[in-house]
């Protein structure tokens, strides 16, 4: 009889959060504070992952372009309550959320809730993962307008972890990772824009392929720690050079027609190209088009 009771009562916390569900999210606030912690707890994580509310400013309060943060409703509303460790509660909130929305998929929130979370390191994991989603390497996808508010979050959050590097104590590795793929998503973007001249700017500023032996000469002076992260950004690193070297080969291809590079300087790139695909011959497989292209350079 016992558990038949037990099975037959009402869930009151799924029921209030039911009817709750109607209203505006600072009128569902109010209706929270009638549950116990746990439920409301769960009741506010929830809240966060439901149809885009972890990316509402009103709720979450602002982010300005150093990382600092505005209180929203939802602090205010913690705040409200005046039973101490407000602060706390929320931060925690933010992070348990944040991951449950990056385990979901849900990246333009874990973005925002893990930073309200100071999760740095995480949010780092989270930009890493969006520069490698293949809707950018399909022109209708990345067109579309979720792509757009995901790459405009992308750059945002990029641009306030740059300016952080020691105040969030990011791990250097994860960073030189972070910074190479979203260097890379730039080059792409701007070969794909017809914007060759940007493109090989980029690349080289960014050493997007390690072209002059540079990275194996500053890894054999660093000592063992540093060694390993440089080697660690490099092996995260090699999945993007066949795109990177494709679209390089396109560039340089463009450049010999049009005479923009003088053609010593030419002849240098496509040697060190050259020299630097016998290295990685073993872990770089490149396409048909990129090989016969490369081949044609020889000639130039």
């Amino acid at each position: 009889m016992e558990g038949e009771a037990g099975a037959g009562a009402l869930d009151v916390a799924g029921l209030l959060c039911d009817y709750a569900s109607q209203f505006k999210c600072c009128h569902q606030l109010q209706y929270f504070k009638l549950l116990d912690l746990g439920d409301r707890v769960r009741a506010l994580q929830q809240l966060l992952l439901d149809g885009g509310v972890g990316t509402n400013e009103e709720l979450l309060g602002h982010i300005d372009g150093n990382g600092r943060h505005r209180s929203g409703l939802l602090e205010q509303a913690l705040q409200a309550d005046g039973a101490g460790g407000e602060q706390a509660e929320f931060v925690d909130l933010c992070a348990r959320a944040g991951r449950a929305a990056l385990e979901g998929g849900q990246y333009r929130e874990a973005l925002r809730l893990l930073h309200l979370g100071r999760c740095h390191n995480e949010v780092l994991q989270v930009l890493c993962r969006c520069l490698r989603l293949p809707i950018w390497r399909d022109p209708a996808a990345a067109s579309a307008e979720a792509a757009n508010q995901l790459g405009q979050d992308v750059q945002r959050f990029f641009t306030i972890y740059e300016r952080n590097l020691d105040r969030y104590a990011l791990a250097s590795a994860a960073w030189g990772v972070a910074r190479g793929l979203f260097a890379a998503r730039m080059f792409h973007a701007l070969c794909e824009r017809g914007q060759p001249e940007a493109a090989l700017e980029v690349f080289d500023r960014e050493r997007l392929l390690p072209l002059d032996g540079a990275a194996e000469q500053a890894r054999s002076r660093q000592d063992g720690p540093a060694a390993a992260a440089a080697a660690e950004v490099e092996g995260e690193l090699a999945g993007e050079y066949p795109r990177i070297v494709a679209n390089y080969v396109q560039i340089l291809r463009h450049a010999a027609s049009q005479g923009a590079v003088a053609s010593a300087a030419l002849q240098s790139r496509v040697r060190q190209l050259q020299t630097f695909l016998a290295v990685h011959a073993h872990r770089l497989v490149l396409d048909q088009e990129t090989t016969a292209s490369l081949a044609s350079l020889t000639l130039c």
